[in-house]
């Protein structure tokens, strides 16, 4: 074949997520695990404190405010809620919060 080239096409690298970002601003950034996409809140389960029927207390927080669950120690996980704050989905992978930060936050980052 006369005039044939091959012609090289360059794609634009995928770039990985980080394992590890920072939420909030100023006083109130704290290091988290990246949160999966289209999560909008994160909810606490209490280590120690119980309700009247023996389940454990939870909160629910938008994830900016992550911060205010300083001083409560528990599991948390990540889910998806609307407006009318009804979950919409419950994210898999649970994380400890010792009060103040995330354990292992320094291995999940150094695995990256």
């Amino acid at each position: 074949m006369i005039g044939t080239a091959t012609v090289e096409t360059k794609t634009m690298p995928f770039f990985k997520r980080k394992p590890v970002v920072t939420v909030g601003s100023g006083y109130w950034q704290v290091r988290v695990p990246n949160p999966p996409k289209h999560s909008t809140h994160a909810r606490l389960l209490c280590d120690d404190d119980l309700t009247a029927n023996g389940k454990p207390k939870s909160a629910v927080l938008p994830i900016a405010d992550f911060k205010c669950f300083q001083g409560v120690a528990g599991w948390f996980q990540y889910i998806r809620m609307d407006k009318k704050k009804n979950i919409l989905d419950e994210y898999e992978g649970t994380w400890h919060w010792d009060g103040n930060e995330v354990e292992g936050i320094d291995l999940l980052e150094q695995n990256m």
